[in-house]
């Protein structure tokens, strides 16, 4: 009996000893695993933070330096083709910084047909016309506009009807200059991003579908850095398709560097010359950057734009997508 129990108890102590193992071999397992999570957590918020910190330093360095980067890319251009060729508005670049990879697109906003001063010279009809211009097929489905407020234009008519009125009773006093607001602050109500996205598969469709069109520019399109559409899509809100293939032609083929002695000797209607002046120019104040990069299952872009207010304040404005 002695010796059976005796046999039960190592038994028994076995049986524990064993047990204890597995529970201690169970934590060693799952506070191995805590800890690796938590170093893989710590690993991708630490790329997180430098994708962040690439994007910001990308953004501030490019984009206060967009004029000089233009003109160097100019100036190297008309040495190597000549002097009158239609200048790059587009500069494409890859730069690698702590590990990151980040895509580049530099733009001239002021080199795109600006769809709020589109609207306001012309309405709907002139953003539809000009986003089939420089765009295609493709944008014209994806195609929604919603503007926030009605168009100059428009504004004006109502106001010259009311104007006998306004001029019997207005005391003299100088209205204020007030910053203007734009009838299309995003892309979202210019397209319908989220058929974008289903027809693309991708985000970065919206960078190609705007290389020629912008919301935030200063308004007055660069004609030197222009592309051909760009042009005809602006002029076409003012002229006829006829006048404004004469005006391009004339553009591409003068020396003169100013679009107002171009517009004296093109245009003879005073009201479609002073439209004219308000919509093209021969200079950029606005610059706008594209950037992407890649981590782990993650796609980051980020839109930013500077560009002058209504009011010639130099303003940043920034936008997302993941």
């Amino acid at each position: 009996m002695r010796r059976q129990r005796g046999r039960l108890r190592n038994g028994f102590v076995l049986v524990m000893v064993l047990t204890a193992i597995i529970v201690v071999g169970v934590a060693m397992t799952t506070t191995a695993r805590k800890s690796l999570l938590a170093s893989v957590a710590a690993i991708e918020s630490q790329q997180a933070m430098q994708r962040d910190w690439g994007m910001r330093s990308c953004q501030q360095v490019l984009l206060n330096a967009g004029a000089q980067i233009f003109e160097i890319s100019d100036r190297n251009v008309k040495s190597q083709r000549g002097k009158r060729v239609t200048l790059p508005s587009i500069i494409e670049d890859r730069v690698i910084l702590s590990g990151q990879t980040f895509d580049l697109i530099l733009a001239d906003e002021d080199a795109k047909a600006e769809l709020n001063a589109l609207y306001d010279a012309g309405g709907k009809r002139a953003v539809e016309r000009a986003i089939s211009q420089v765009s295609g097929a493709f944008d014209a489905r994806t195609m929604r506009l919603m503007p926030v407020r009605p168009s100059t234009q428009s504004i004006k008519r109502d106001e010259d009807e009311d104007s006998s009125t306004e001029t019997e009773t207005g005391s003299g006093i100088e209205t204020p200059v007030v910053e203007v607001t734009p009838a299309f602050r995003s892309w979202g109500e210019v397209f319908d991003l989220v058929q974008v996205h289903q027809l693309a598969g991708d985000d970065r469709q919206l960078a190609k579908m705007t290389r020629a069109l912008s919301l935030q520019s200063s308004g007055r399109l660069n004609v030197f850095r222009a592309s051909d559409d760009a042009v005809l899509a602006v002029c076409k809100a003012a002229v006829e398709d006829a006048l404004a293939k004469r005006l391009l032609s004339k553009i591409r083929e003068t020396s003169w560097n100013d679009i107002r002695l171009i517009l004296e000797q093109t245009i003879t209607n005073v009201k479609d010359r002073n439209v004219l002046q308000s919509l093209l120019g021969n200079s950029s104040n606005s610059f706008s950057l594209w950037i992407e990069t890649t981590g782990k299952n993650v796609r980051q872009q980020r839109f930013a734009v500077q560009a002058p207010s209504s009011m010639g304040v130099i303003k940043t404005s920034e936008f997302s997508f993941e």
